[in-house]
């Protein structure tokens, strides 16, 4: 029995993509992030979905993306098991899904975007009062160190994954005076 369970336990990843905005035969791209206009493999769009696949052994993150429209893109470590990309065409963000280590991933840049979200309203206020002037910059400072320390802290609690270790192998954290 144990060895019918090694046995079925794979050592790939399996992109299984949405790409409902995306048109019937477009091409997919699947890059290594650091090479993001080289890719390694391609796919097309059929009935809405796509699906690439292969070794789970890299621990760099990968870039799928529109071939027509590269900003149409989603970053995902290349995991063990099945990971969901929802290709989405900008300013419509696209997800992953589908592992422990992409999910944290995923929760990590919504709550960046959402910080991000917040800091283009401040700045976009317009205010005379230098008071007022004051309380923004401290807000914008506050979130910017709150955004720094979310990055940090997912560094640190997947250290042991490759998440983690490229995190702190590539962000450098800000010195704030």
């Amino acid at each position: 029995m144990g060895l019918l369970l090694v046995s079925c336990q794979s050592d790939s990843y399996q992109v299984n993509g949405f790409a409902h905005q995306l048109k019937e035969g477009d091409t997919i791209c699947l890059a290594h992030g650091s090479t993001p206009g080289l890719p390694f493999a391609l796919t097309t769009v059929s009935g809405g979905k796509f699906w690439l696949e292969g070794p789970a052994d890299e621990t760099v993150p990968c870039c799928v993306y529109l071939k027509r429209q590269p900003a149409c893109a989603a970053v995902f470590f290349p995991d063990h098991g099945t990971i969901a990309v929802e290709l989405n065409l900008p300013p419509t963000p696209s997800r992953i899904s589908g592992t422990n280590l992409n999910n944290e991933w995923q929760q990590m840049n919504d709550a960046i975007q959402r910080m991000g979200n917040k800091l283009f309203r401040i700045i976009e206020r317009q205010d005379s009062d230098s008071i007022v002037h004051l309380a923004r910059l401290r807000a914008v400072d506050s979130l910017h160190r709150e955004m720094s320390d979310l990055i940090v802290n997912t560094g640190q609690r997947n250290r042991d994954n490759p998440l983690g270790r490229f995190i702190l192998e590539n962000y450098k954290e800000p010195e704030f005076q």
